[in-house]
């Protein structure tokens, strides 16, 4: 596992993030059906990113290989996306490291309870599940993880 280099997000990264992001929440099982298009993820990307997200991506020598969002006035940690085929390299924690750095007072996240990969990860990195719920606006249990120097 290597570090990978994260910087803040570009206008011109914005169709490459999009596509990532629609291939990641496919690829962990999200039904076809909830998954928007690719225009949809960019409209919404941008949207958020000029209303509150800050966006960070990491990359490799094939280009962006993940990315995260947050929300600094609600330490949200909103997205963390890692490129499916580049899982496993040390790319969601370099993205992690960043959001602890940017938030060191602490932050939330939530995923679903079915994702268990992500779940493991974030276990993993020091986050602590405070509950379950279900999801909003689809059918899905999620789980809430909270991260803070006292979860360490």
């Amino acid at each position: 596992m290597t570090t990978c280099p994260v910087r803040a997000l570009r206008s011109d990264d914005i169709d490459a993030v999009a596509r990532l992001w629609r291939e990641s929440a496919l690829s962990i099982g999200v039904e076809a059906d909830i998954v928007s298009d690719v225009a949809e993820y960019r409209e919404r990307l941008e949207a958020e990113w000029k209303r509150a997200w800050r966006v960070y991506v990491a990359c490799d020598a094939s280009g962006i290989a993940g990315f995260m969002a947050f929300e600094p006035e609600t330490s949200w940690l909103r997205q963390l996306f890692v490129d499916p085929a580049r899982k496993g390299a040390g790319i969601g924690s370099s993205l992690l490291d960043v959001a602890k750095r940017e938030m060191p007072e602490g932050f939330w996240l939530r995923t679903s309870v079915a994702n268990g990969a992500a779940r493991r990860f974030y276990e993993k990195h020091g986050l602590r599940n405070i509950g379950e719920f279900p999801h909003e606006h689809w059918p899905v249990t999620i789980v809430r993880y909270q991260w803070s120097r006292e979860c360490l």
